[in-house]
C-alpha cells in the first residue's frame, strides 16, 4: 500500500518558559492531534517567517496567540507577509473571555491573518467582532491516556479541579455530594511548578478517574465545554454535570449517556442509580462509546477539513462552521449564511448585560455594582473594566476612570507586549485624559498608533482635532471599514450627535465646562444637550426604597414570641421573611444561617481570636449581630473594638464585650483611633478584622491591620472595598477562603497562611 502523504503545517507556538507538567501535557496533545493529518513542523524561537517558508514549504502556517501563561513567551515573526499564496491561520489558545484577547487580535492583524481557530466553544460570544472568521476546534482526548485502565471502582464520587468563584455549579455540587457520600477530592494549585507537582495529571489522574463512580465537573461561570467533560467518561466514569448548549451539542444526553444535575437533584440522582447498578453501567458504557467515538485526537480535524476545503474554494465563496462538532462546508458569499457559533448566556455575560441596562438608564451605582461583580469573578477580563471607567467618567470621577482603564492596556502592551491596544480602550483612554483636564495630554496620546482605527476611536480623534481647532466640520473623514480593527468590546451603537451628546454630558460631570462647550459649538450638534443630575436620582430611588421598607417595620415582640410563640410560628416568619425580607431580629431571623452571616459568627468562636475589629459596626445590622454572637460563645472571652458613625452603637454601650470608638465624620481620623486603641489596650495585631463597605471609604490603612488571623470584608462590590479585596489577595502571607461576588453584594474571608484553624475553614467550608 502506498503511504499517505500528508500536508506540511508549520505550527508556530509560544516558547515555553518553565510551564507545570500538566500544560505541557496540553500542548503536546495539540501537536499530537495535528500530527494526525499532517507533516508537523513545530516552531518555538522568535523567526523570520520567509526563511521558514524556504526552508519547509510549508503548504500551512499556523500561529498560535492569546495565551495568558506566565511561562510562555509571545513569538517575534518578522517578514509574515512574504509567501502570500501560502494560507495562514491563527490558533486562539486561550479562555474565551481572557485579558489576552486583544493581544491576539493585535497579533493576528500584524501577522496578516484573517482566519482563526480556538479552543472555546464560547470565544464568539465574548469577542462577536471576529465571529464571522472564527472557527472551533474543540477539547478533546488522547486514548492513550484516557482509556479504561481496568481499575477497581472504589471512589464512590471523586471531586476534581478549581471549586472557587469560576466554576459556582462545580462549588454547590461539592457541597451538597460531600456530606452524604464518601468523596475524594483532588485539588487544583495553580500552574507554579512549586505546588503542581503535587496534582495527579496524566496517567495518574486517569486511573484515579477510572476508579471512581461518579465524577463531576462543570464548564465554569460561562458554560464552556472543557477537557474534563471527555476524560472523565473516557475512563469509564459516569460524569455528572451542568445542563448547557456546548454539553448537548457534543452529544451528551442526561440519564443516558451521563448526569445533568444541579444542588436539587444530584443526591436523588445518584442514589437512584446506586440502587440501579446496571442502569448506571449502561450510562457509564454509553459515555465512553460517545467521547471515544467522536472526541478524541483523531475526531478534531477541523483544521484539516478547512485546509482541504480553502484548497478548492473559489473566488465568490466561503468555508462556514454552523457547529463545533459537525463538519465544515462551502457556501456562496452571498448566501447570507454565517458562521454559527453556541451562546452559552453565562454569569459574566449576563452580569454585563444587566450593568449595560442600568447604565442607559442612567442608574450609574447600580451599573457599576454589576460590573463590579464581574470584575470579582475574573479580576482579569477587560469589558467590565472599560465600562467601570465608562461609568465612573459619567459620574464625575475622571481619576477613577483612568484607575480602570489603565489596567487593560498596561497589561496588552507592558506584559503581553502587543504591537497596539484594543481601540475601544484606548479611545476611552484617550477621553478619561480629557475628562480629566489634560487636553495636551489626550491630544499627544490620540496621535499614538496611527494606523490603530476604530469607529470610536475614529470619533475621539476627530472630538480631539475639533478642541485642538484642527478641524472645522461636524463630519468624520471617510474611512474604508476594512481598515478598521476589531475589538473586544461591544458597546451601543450611537448615531454621530448621539456620541457627542454622550461626551458633553462626561466632560460635564467632571467639571470640564470650557471644553464641553467649546465641544457643542464646534461640533454643531442639533441635539440638546442636558446633563442628567445623576445624585438627585439616586437619592429619590433611596427615598422610594426607604418608604417601600417602612411598610414592614422591625418587631418589637420579642419578649411574645419567646413567651408564646410555637415553632411552627417561627416557621411562618421566616417564610415571611422569604417574601418580603428579613425583618425580625437577629437571633429570630432566619438571616442568622445565611452563608455570610454564619461564616463570620464560626470565624469569631475560633481559640485564636482573642480581640477583634469591626470598622463600621451599627446596630441591628446582621455582621454585627453575627460577629457579637460568635464572641459570646468563645471561650477566650474576646473583646470587639468598633470604630463607627456617631450613634450608631450605643445599643451596646453596656456590653462587656465590646469597646466602642465613634467617630464624628468621614475622615483620616479612623486612623488616628486605630493606634489609639492599639496602644491603650497594648494589641499589636487583631485577630479578626472586619470592615463593612461604608465605613471602609473614610481612607483606612490597610497596612494597619495587616497580620490579623482573619480579614473580613463586607460588600466587595463596591469600590473601596473593591480596593480592599485586592491588596489582601496579593498579599502572599493571606489565604482566600470563602469569595462570593454574587451574594449581598460581594464578600471575601482571608486567613493568614499558615496551618491553624484548618479545621475551621472546613467547617467554613460546608456551609457557602
Amino acid at each position: 500500500m502506498d503511504k499517505v502523504i500528508k500536508p506540511r503545517l508549520i505550527f508556530f507556538q509560544w516558547e515555553n518558559k518553565s510551564l507545570s507538567k500538566f500544560v505541557l501535557l496540553h500542548r503536546q496533545q495539540h501537536i499530537n492531534c495535528l500530527s494526525e493529518f499532517f507533516e508537523i513542523i513545530v516552531i518555538h524561537e522568535n523567526c523570520d517567517y520567509q526563511e521558514i517558508c524556504e526552508k519547509y514549504q510549508p503548504d500551512l502556517t499556523l500561529f498560535e496567540s492569546g495565551v495568558n501563561y506566565r511561562g510562555c513567551q509571545r513569538l517575534e515573526i518578522k517578514n509574515t507577509n512574504a509567501y502570500s499564496e501560502i494560507p495562514k491561520l491563527g490558533f486562539h489558545n486561550g479562555d474565551s473571555w481572557c485579558e489576552a484577547r486583544a493581544g491576539f487580535i493585535s497579533d493576528m492583524e500584524n501577522w496578516g491573518i484573517e482566519t482563526f481557530f480556538t479552543i472555546c466553544t464560547t470565544t464568539a460570544e465574548h469577542t462577536p467582532e471576529i465571529a464571522d472568521n472564527l472557527f472551533v476546534w474543540p477539547n478533546f482526548i488522547d486514548i492513550e491516556t484516557y482509556r479504561d485502565y481496568g481499575e477497581s471502582k472504589i471512589i464512590p464520587v471523586l471531586f476534581s479541579g478549581y471549586t472557587h468563584n469560576l466554576y459556582p455549579w462545580r462549588r454547590q455540587i461539592y457541597k451538597t455530594v460531600s456530606q452524604y457520600y464518601p468523596s475524594l477530592v483532588c485539588p487544583h494549585l495553580g500552574y507554579d511548578q512549586r505546588f503542581t507537582r503535587r496534582m495527579l495529571y496524566g496517567e495518574q489522574y486517569a486511573r484515579t478517574i477510572n476508579a471512581s463512580y461518579f465524577v463531576p465537573t462543570c464548564g465554569t461561570i460561562e458554560k464552556e465545554i472543557v477537557r474534563k467533560h471527555f476524560e472523565i467518561p473516557a475512563c469509564k466514569s459516569c460524569l455528572i454535570t451542568e445542563k448547557t448548549a456546548s454539553i448537548e451539542a457534543s452529544g451528551f444526553i442526561d440519564m443516558q449517556n451521563c448526569i445533568f444535575a444541579d444542588e436539587n437533584d444530584v443526591l436523588d440522582k445518584i442514589d437512584y442509580l446506586f440502587q440501579n447498578p446496571e442502569e448506571l453501567e449502561m450510562i457509564i458504557n454509553a459515555g465512553y462509546d460517545l467521547v471515544h467515538s467522536r472526541h478524541t485526537l483523531k475526531q478534531r480535524d477541523q483544521i484539516f477539513q478547512w485546509f482541504n476545503l480553502y484548497k478548492n474554494l473559489k473566488p465568490n465563496q466561503k468555508i462556514i462552521q454552523t457547529d463545533p462538532f459537525k463538519p465544515l462546508s462551502i457556501v456562496e458569499q452571498l448566501s447570507g449564511i454565517n458562521n454559527s457559533h453556541i451562546i452559552g448566556n453565562g454569569l459574566i455575560i449576563n452580569l454585563l448585560r444587566q450593568g449595560d441596562e442600568k447604565m442607559s438608564a442612567c442608574k450609574y451605582e447600580e451599573a457599576e455594582g454589576s460590573y463590579l461583580k464581574c470584575v470579582n469573578y475574573i479580576n482579569w477580563m477587560p469589558e467590565p473594566k472599560l465600562r467601570l471607567a465608562i461609568c465612573n467618567l459619567y459620574k464625575g470621577d475622571s481619576e477613577t476612570a483612568l484607575y480602570w482603564i489603565t489596567q487593560p492596556i498596561k497589561y496588552i502592551l507592558e506584559e503581553y507586549q502587543a504591537s497596539d491596544p484594543d481601540p475601544v480602550e484606548w479611545a476611552y483612554f484617550i477621553i478619561s485624559l480629557l475628562c480629566h483636564g489634560k487636553l495636551n495630554d489626550a491630544i499627544k496620546t490620540a496621535h499614538q498608533f496611527p494606523c490603530l482605527f476604530h469607529p470610536i476611536l475614529n470619533r475621539t480623534r476627530w472630538a480631539i482635532h475639533l478642541l485642538n481647532d484642527r478641524e472645522n466640520n461636524d463630519t468624520l473623514p471617510d474611512l474604508d471599514k476594512s481598515k478598521y480593527r476589531s475589538s473586544v468590546h461591544q458597546l451601543p451603537d450611537q448615531s454621530l450627535d448621539d456620541w457627542i451628546n454622550h461626551l458633553c454630558i462626561m466632560l460635564a460631570s467632571c467639571q470640564q465646562f470650557v471644553l464641553e462647550k467649546k465641544l457643542k459649538t464646534l461640533s454643531s450638534s442639533k441635539n440638546k444637550f442636558k446633563i442628567q443630575n445623576v445624585n438627585n436620582n439616586l437619592n429619590n430611588q433611596k427615598t422610594r426604597f426607604t418608604k417601600y421598607y417602612l411598610q414592614y417595620p422591625r418587631l418589637n415582640t420579642k419578649k411574645w414570641i419567646q413567651s408564646k410563640i410555637k415553632p411552627i410560628a417561627a416557621q411562618c416568619l421566616h417564610y415571611l421573611e422569604s417574601i418580603f425580607g428579613e425583618f425580625l431580629p437577629y437571633k429570630l431571623s432566619k438571616i442568622k444561617y445565611d452563608e455570610f452571616f454564619l461564616a463570620i459568627r464560626i470565624i469569631a468562636t475560633s481559640d485564636n481570636v482573642k480581640s477583634a475589629l469591626l470598622i463600621g459596626a451599627s446596630n441591628g445590622e446582621a455582621e454585627t449581630e453575627a460577629l457579637l454572637a460568635g464572641i459570646r460563645e468563645n471561650i477566650n472571652r474576646p473583646t470587639l473594638f468598633c470604630i463607627s458613625v456617631l450613634s450608631t452603637t450605643k445599643h451596646y454601650y453596656d456590653d462587656g464585650y465590646i469597646k466602642c470608638n465613634e467617630i464624628s465624620s468621614i475622615s483620616n481620623e479612623i486612623n488616628n483611633n486605630l493606634k489609639k486603641i492599639k496602644k491603650e489596650n497594648k494589641i499589636d495585631i487583631f485577630d479578626l478584622v472586619l470592615i463593612n463597605s461604608y465605613q471602609s471609604q473614610i481612607g483606612i490603612k490597610l497596612e494597619e491591620l495587616l497580620g490579623a488571623e482573619f480579614i473580613i470584608l463586607k460588600d466587595i462590590n463596591t469600590f473601596e472595598n473593591y480596593k480592599n479585596y485586592h491588596r489582601v489577595l496579593a498579599n502572599e502571607n493571606y489565604t482566600l477562603v470563602s469569595h462570593n461576588p454574587s451574594h449581598r453584594n460581594g464578600y471575601a474571608i482571608f486567613q493568614k497562611s499558615n496551618n491553624h484553624g484548618q479545621a475551621l475553614i472546613e467547617r467554613i467550608s460546608l456551609h457557602m
